[in-house]
């Protein structure tokens, strides 16, 4: 098939670029012919609540892409189908996860003839910081796919309560395969310059409200109190101020055994912090599914994740890890629980269940089902 992908790529940083440059791959590797439209501007600047929109230079982006898409430009969408009408496609993919994208992919879908098919594939439907007109947004963009699919049920789930249409089939979030594979631990510790007679647990991504952050903090000094050498880790970049943190950490005493990397962290040391670490904490208060839960699949690394959902559909208690009731002691009764068990059988469930959440299985079922 000829098809055209929609979405962030390469020079985009982040997880959904990410994302695309294995769909990407994985398309062309089944046989098919796969052109990329990126976004000449995605994020106006006053909205983007990070550092920058862009990463470092990736000796291991092999397909480019046509970097020609504004999303705030309708005369720029017209020239943007035009250009999608000489590539000839039978298939258009657009991915979702925010609002903002919903009119010029309205916009495009709707002027690109009936007989291409248009699917979605959607991370995200209500965004963490809730606004009244998403509601309307993610309707405007359904109405002109032929189908959907969804990385979680709990997304497809909220799509269902705004729009009863049945075009929608949840799949699952497939495990990244650009940050190679799991690294010694004692070597990944080495790297990092952290101590080797220490244990570690990570908290890892971007930093915002919903994730939980302080629900960890708070949580932590009860862990010390049964794991003396335990040291937290929290790498990630900022999207709020750190300030109401670092001054719990003050106020809970605790900082000597808690290291902070308040910086996005390049794709190839991902690894060695996982590999390092023998739990991976997502404390979060909501989820539309974690791309921090793939990775932990990824690296084999046991997680200790809240149980909500979004989350709880591929971390099964005592299974594939371990989950939580949302609270400060739940959080520190289980991370204790999860420190002092024998984990190899969970690390062997995280194998078999790495067998399932595989890119071929992902792009065959969305084949599949157009």
């Amino acid at each position: 098939m000829n098809i055209v992908v929609i979405g962030p790529f390469y020079p985009y940083r982040g997880g959904i670029s990410d994302t695309n440059k294995e769909l990407c791959e994985s398309l062309t590797k089944k046989g098919h012919r796969v052109e990329i439209i990126n976004f000449k501007l995605l994020y106006p600047t006053f909205l983007f609540p990070g550092k920058t929109q862009f990463q470092k230079s990736d000796n291991s982006i092999n397909q480019k892409s046509h970097r020609i898409l504004n999303t705030v430009n309708p005369f720029n969408w017209v020239f943007v189908i035009k250009k999608i009408k000489k590539i000839k496609p039978d298939l258009i993919i657009t991915i979702y996860w925010t609002g903002l994208l919903s009119p010029c992919y309205y916009f495009i879908n709707k002027f690109i003839s009936k007989s291409v098919k248009k699917i979605g594939i959607i991370h995200n439907v209500v965004s963490h910081e809730k606004r009244p007109i998403e509601k309307y947004l993610i309707k405007l963009y359904l109405s002109k796919l032929d189908k959907y699919f969804t990385l979680s049920k709990n997304v497809l789930n909220q799509i269902q309560n705004i729009i009863k249409e049945k075009k929608g089939v949840k799949l699952f979030h497939p495990l990244p395969n650009k940050f190679g594979i799991k690294a010694d631990k004692i070597f990944s510790k080495k790297t990092l310059d952290l101590n080797n007679q220490n244990e570690y647990i990570l908290f890892f991504g971007l930093i915002r409200e919903y994730k939980g952050l302080e629900i960890l903090i708070h949580s932590f000094p009860k862990v010390l109190e049964n794991n003396p050498n335990i040291k937290l880790l929290i790498v990630g970049e900022n999207y709020i101020s750190m300030k109401k943190y670092y001054q719990l950490i003050e106020k809970l005493n605790i900082s000597k055994n808690i290291i902070i990397k308040n910086t996005f962290v390049d794709d190839e040391k991902i690894k060695y912090w996982f590999s390092s670490s023998e739990l991976i904490i997502i404390p979060y208060k909501k989820a539309s599914q974690s791309g921090i839960t793939s990775l932990s699949i990824h690296f084999e690394v046991p997680s200790v994740s809240s149980n909500i959902e979004g989350l709880n559909e591929l971390i099964k208690d005592n299974e594939t890890g371990y989950l939580f009731n949302i609270g400060v002691n739940e959080l520190a009764s289980k991370i204790n629980f999860a420190l002092k068990s024998d984990r190899n059988n969970i690390i062997n469930n995280i194998i078999n269940l790495k067998k399932k959440l595989t890119w071929d299985s992902f792009i065959t079922q969305i084949l599949k089902n157009i």
